[in-house]
Formats: C-alpha cells, sequence, structure tokens
C-alpha cells in the first residue's frame, strides 16, 4: 500500500514540476515579446495641391438635342435680351436677374478682405518685431532710465546732506526776492528794477539823437545858417533831390528830438511812474525812427557833394565819417530801446513764474528737512524694479514661446485672409451668374419668363435648339444635389473606347422620379466638341467634376483623425524630421505623438484638404506600425480616416475614373 502511495505522489510530482515550467516559459515569452514589441511611425508632410471632387454616371446620348435654359441664382427677372427665334452663340446674354443682393455681398466680402489685409499685416509686424533684436538707442535709453532711478533710491537711502538744504534754501529765496513788491505796493521789486535801469536809457538815446540831429544841421545850414558857408553851394550839386529830402526829413526829426528831450528831461531817476516810462520808451523809440531817414539822406547828399579849392577832399571825408558814426550810435541805441522793453517783460513774467514756484520751492525744502519717508523709499525701489524689468525684457533672448505664439497668430491671420479672398471670389463669380446665358451655339425656341416674373434653379427661363450633341444621365438625389449647371465634365463612349469628349452641365430635372422607392434626377449634358462617331442612342460614362480647389494644403485621409463631434486632429513627433519622411518603414520615438487640432476643408478619396492649424512642409503621423520581436508578420495601425475606415494611408480609387479625379 505505501509502495503505491509514493508511486502516485512521484508521478504528480513530476507532472507539477511540467506544469511549472510551462507556466513560467508561458509568462516568460509573454514578457519577452511585450518588452521587445517596437511601434514605428510612418510619416507624411503636409503639401500644396490641387484637391478636385468628382462623380461617375452613366447614361445615352440623347436624339433631340432641346434644352431647357435654368439660371444658376433666385430672383426677379428684370430684363429679358434675346426674343425667340433669335440665334445666338455659346456665352450670349439671355436675361438679367436683379443682382442687388449679390452686389452686396460682394462688397461685405471685399471688405472683409481689406480687414482681414490689415490684420495679417499687423500681425506680421508684429512677428518681425519680435525676431529683430533692440537697437541701440532704446537698449542705452533704458540703461539711463536705470541708472537714474537707481541713483534716485541711493540718495534716498542715504539721507539729506548739507548741502543739498542750502541749495534748497537758496532756490526758495531767490523765488521770495522776485516776488518781493516795491513800496509802492504795487510794482514788484523786479519790474521796478527794470523801470529804473530804463531812465537813463531813455535820457541817452536823446542825448545821441540832439547830437545826431546838430551835425546833420551844421552841414544842412538850416537852423545855423552860417556854419557851412565855405561849401554850401557844393551840397549835392550832382543831385540836388537828395539835399531837398535831406532838408525835410531834418525838420521832422527836429522836432521829433524836441519833444523828447521835454519827456527824458521830466523823467525822475528814481521812482517815476511805470506809465512815464512807458511813454518815454516808445516815445525814444519813434524818435530814433524819424531821425534813420535823415542819417540816410545826409549820407546821399554828402556822397553827390564834390570838394573844391576852398573844399579839401579830406574835409568832404571828415563830415561823411560824423554822419556815419552818428549812423551807427542811432542804430545802437535803437537796439538798447528794443533790449529794455524785452527785459521789461522778462521782469513781469519772472515775477509771475516765482509766484507759482515759491510753494514749490518751500515744499523742496521742507521734504529734505524730513528726509526720506518709508512711501518715498517705496516708490523709488519700485522704479528701480520698472526699469529693470524694462531693461531686462529689452536685452532678453527672444521667447521662444513668444516666437511661438506670434508665428501661429500670423498664421492664424493669413488663413483668415485667404478664407476671405475665397469668399470674394465665389460672391464674384456669383455675381456672374445673375446674367443667365447661352451654353453653347443653337437657336432660342421659346422665352418662358417675363420682367418681373421669379426665376429660380428649378425653373426653365428659356429653350434652346442645338446642334450639339446631349448626353442624358440618370443620377441619385445624393449625387444629383452636388451636380451644378455649367459643371465640367468628360464623356467617354463603349462604342468608341479611344474617345474621350469634353462636356458641360446644361440642365437638371426640377422633379425626381421614383423608381422601387429610389428618387433619380435626369441630367443633361451639352458636347463641347463633335465627333461623328458618336450617334444618338449610343451608351456614355460620365466623370462630372464638382469641385476643384487648387493651392490647397492637403494630407492624405490616412493622416487625418475626426472624432463623432467633429473635432478634427492629426499625431505629431515634436522631434521629426524631413529626412525621416524618407523611411517607408517608418521610425521609433522616445515619446509618444502629440495631438493637434486642425481645421479641415473639402476632400475626396485620396486626400483631405487644411485650412487652419498646420502650414506646408509640416510633418505628421500617417500611420503606425507595431512588430513583435521573433517574428516577420507586421501590424500595421492607420490612423483612423476623416470617414472613420483604416484606408492605411491610401485611398480608395473607383474604376473608370482615371488617375486625375478623387472620389465623391
Amino acid at each position: 500500500m505505501m509502495k503505491k502511495i509514493k508511486k502516485i505522489a512521484k508521478k504528480k510530482s513530476v507532472i507539477g514540476f511540467f506544469a511549472v515550467a510551462v507556466v513560467a516559459g508561458t509568462v516568460y515569452q509573454t514578457q519577452f515579446n511585450k518588452a521587445a514589441a517596437e511601434t514605428r511611425y510612418v510619416l507624411t508632410s503636409v503639401t500644396k495641391g490641387t484637391l478636385v471632387n468628382t462623380i461617375s454616371a452613366s447614361g445615352q446620348v440623347s436624339g433631340l438635342n432641346q434644352v431647357d435654359i435654368k439660371p444658376k441664382v433666385s430672383g426677379d427677372v428684370v430684363k429679358i435680351l434675346v426674343e425667340p427665334g433669335e440665334e445666338v452663340t455659346a456665352g450670349t446674354p439671355i436675361l438679367d436677374i436683379d443682382r442687388t443682393s449679390a452686389l452686396k455681398t460682394v462688397r461685405d466680402a471685399s471688405r472683409a478682405v481689406a480687414d482681414s489685409q490689415l490684420s495679417y499685416d499687423s500681425a506680421l509686424l508684429s512677428y518681425k518685431q519680435v525676431q529683430q533684436p533692440p537697437d541701440e538707442v532704446s537698449v542705452i535709453q533704458a540703461e539711463n532710465s536705470l541708472n537714474q532711478a537707481k541713483r534716485d533710491l541711493a540718495d534716498l537711502q542715504a539721507g539729506t546732506d548739507d548741502i543739498d538744504i542750502k541749495q534748497a534754501q537758496n532756490s526758495l529765496n531767490i523765488q521770495l526776492q522776485n516776488t518781493k513788491m516795491s513800496d509802492d505796493g504795487v510794482t514788484p521789486q523786479i519790474v521796478r528794477d527794470s523801470y529804473d535801469q530804463a531812465v537813463p536809457v531813455v535820457k541817452s538815446v536823446y542825448q545821441t539823437l540832439d547830437q545826431a540831429v546838430r551835425d546833420s544841421d551844421a552841414i544842412l545850414g538850416i537852423d545855423t545858417t552860417n556854419l557851412n558857408d565855405s561849401y554850401e553851394s557844393l551840397l549835392s550839386v550832382l543831385d540836388t533831390s537828395k539835399l531837398f529830402a535831406a532838408k525835410a526829413d531834418y525838420r521832422i526829426a527836429r522836432n521829433s528830438v524836441d519833444a523828447l528831450k521835454k519827456v527824458a528831461d521830466g523823467l525822475q531817476v528814481s521812482g517815476e511812474s511805470t506809465a512815464n516810462i512807458d511813454t518815454a520808451l516808445q516815445d525814444a523809440q519813434d524818435s530814433l525812427k524819424a531821425v534813420e531817414p535823415l542819417m540816410q539822406d545826409m549820407q546821399d547828399v554828402l556822397s553827390n557833394t564834390i570838394s573844391s579849392a576852398s573844399f579839401s577832399q579830406s574835409s568832404l571825408d571828415s563830415l561823411r565819417n560824423t554822419i556815419q558814426s552818428d549812423r551807427n550810435s542811432v542804430s545802437s541805441k535803437l537796439t538798447s530801446i528794443t533790449n529794455q522793453k524785452q527785459s521789461l517783460d522778462q521782469a513781469r513774467t519772472t515775477y509771475q513764474t516765482s509766484l507759482l514756484n515759491v510753494d514749490k520751492a518751500q515744499n523742496d525744502l521742507d521734504k529734505l528737512k524730513e528726509g526720506a519717508t518709508a512711501n518715498s523709499l517705496a516708490s523709488a525701489e519700485e522704479r528701480v524694479r520698472a526699469a529693470q524689468a524694462s531693461y531686462d525684457k529689452l536685452t532678453a533672448p527672444m521667447d521662444p514661446i513668444d516666437a511661438a505664439i506670434q508665428q501661429n497668430t500670423l498664421a492664424q491671420r493669413k488663413s483668415s485672409l485667404l478664407a476671405a479672398q475665397t469668399k470674394l471670389s465665389d460672391a464674384q463669380e456669383t455675381l456672374d451668374d445673375y446674367t443667365v446665358k447661352a451654353p453653347f451655339d443653337g437657336v432660342i425656341a421659346k422665352i418662358s419668363a417675363q420682367e418681373a416674373d421669379s426665376a429660380s434653379p428649378s425653373t426653365a427661363v428659356a429653350t434652346i435648339l442645338t446642334k450639339a450633341k446631349i448626353a442624358t444621365l440618370s443620377l441619385n438625389e445624393v449625387d444629383a444635389a452636388k451636380v451644378a449647371l455649367g459643371q465640367k465634365a468628360t464623356l467617354t463612349f463603349d462604342a468608341v473606347p479611344d474617345l474621350s469628349i469634353a462636356a458641360t452641365v446644361s440642365e437638371i430635372d426640377s422633379i425626381g422620379t421614383v423608381t422601387q422607392g429610389v428618387v433619380n434626377y435626369n441630367v443633361k449634358l451639352a458636347f463641347l466638341t463633335e465627333d461623328d462617331r458618336v450617334k444618338p442612342g449610343m451608351s456614355v460614362n460620365a466623370v462630372i467634376v464638382t469641385n476643384i480647389k487648387t493651392d490647397a494644403l492637403l494630407l492624405p485621409n490616412g493622416a487625418v483623425q475626426t472624432s463623432a463631434n467633429g473635432v478634427s486632429t492629426v499625431k505629431v513627433l515634436p522631434n521629426a524630421k524631413q529626412s525621416d519622411l524618407s523611411n517607408t518603414q517608418g521610425i521609433t520615438s522616445a515619446t509618444e505623438p502629440e495631438t493637434k487640432q486642425i481645421e479641415i476643408g473639402l476632400s475626396n478619396d485620396e486626400s483631405t484638404e487644411i485650412v487652419s492649424g498646420l502650414a506646408e512642409g509640416d510633418i505628421v503621423v500617417s500611420r503606425t506600425v507595431t512588430q513583435a520581436a521573433g517574428t516577420t508578420a507586421a501590424t500595421t495601425q492607420s490612423a483612423t480616416s476623416r470617414t472613420g475606415a483604416s484606408t492605411g494611408g491610401s485611398a480608395l480609387r473607383i474604376p473608370g475614373m482615371g488617375g486625375g479625379f478623387g472620389g465623391r
């Protein structure tokens, strides 16, 4: 019995050992494979290109070349431009629709473009300013402001010295002295002193003018007739009119100087009334102006006087020198009078200024005596901090975050500008649709609309008969909603495999036909070129271009993820380089990709338009590849596309569409 028990126990030990070994091996293999798993990121970049949306359909070549003309827009008919039976060519205007609202849309779009341009220009200027280093003058000014603030603080901290107090006291004394009144209690002393200085000036002017008039009389012999007897007959013999003018001006000058004598003699040296001095200064100035012409006349007289045996040239030159000296003195005194008046004005201004400055000078002195207060020290310290912050900001290297913010703002403004320009272009194109035109050559069979009638894309305004062939297609309601009049198409034919003809959408049914619960609409395409090989009734395949976006920023659909709430994002590796794009097996990264939100526009089966959030050349993750160690198979995980499909970075293609078109 004991042997049997030992045998069973031994067997169970062996089984337990193998069980433990299997479990340990499985755990090890799992951990090994997990540790060795490697994620690689296949990258792509934002490129600029053309995005094309198309739809495909089939139908037949029609035997009846009659097409109803329908407008692309709605509105009231304002003018009929053709008559029934009139022959027209492609593009001939048929009728005009009221375009008032369309013109307003164009104006609003133009204004939006102008506003967006200004906003973009402003952002561009800010971006350039952030990148440019500060100019030397600005740095010097900031440094000077900082040093001055530090000096002011140091002065406050050091306290007030006796020299500062003495200077403040002297400043106050000067202001007080300038505001002191004279003995009359009315005139400020500083003004009184200036008036007293004017009295000797007036008296001196009189003496100068009196001497000049006397010297002139000694030559002319008017009041003292016997002084010029030796040369009186020679005076101004070359131009006697000068002598007549001099004698006339002499009498005016003499009378003016005699009047000034009475005023000057009546002035007291000190204490004279300010009114009398003002009058005397004006009289002195008037007399100077009266004597000036006489001095010119006397020079003219002597210039036209000749010497003789009884009147030598030296005597004539002496008279000329005397008159020139008198003329210089008169001019000098005129300057003295002008300066004296200005001195009075300055004294009055100084008095008024000192009245305003007395209180300030007193306050400055009191503050110095009081010393620095806690508030003044705090204010001075704050000024130092502000000046230091301004200097540091000016001289610090460019902040990468600020530069990134400015660059992002610039990109957003540029995107807004492009969007506004697109809206303007669309509005201008729509404006052209308010003139309904013949889609091809033909004859107007009927005009269905009249002026003031309402027209819309669902109403026929005219019927045209044409020699051009017509292809009639049947589209489901989803595709029919994407088709519009005037869109371009390419036609191919089963009966003529090597033939491709361009066409244009010329008519769309307003009312659909229901067949087995499916709504279909007939669409007519007008041939733009003819080929005799194409016969009525032949089957035709059409690819209609519903939308084209040129110069669009594009990404493969697989790189764009769109959530259920419509938010679109991409994955970005911060350390990705342009050289990584050539690695079709992907690259590894120590950091996880970052999620970046973007705004998308149009898309087809291959590409998605990026409206904002990315720029041309930006690198994003197209797909991820995870491969476990010890295996040869790779698991590829593509980014979820806009439609939610896993495309592996390749767009779907519809057979028969050709490489130039994307799908719906």
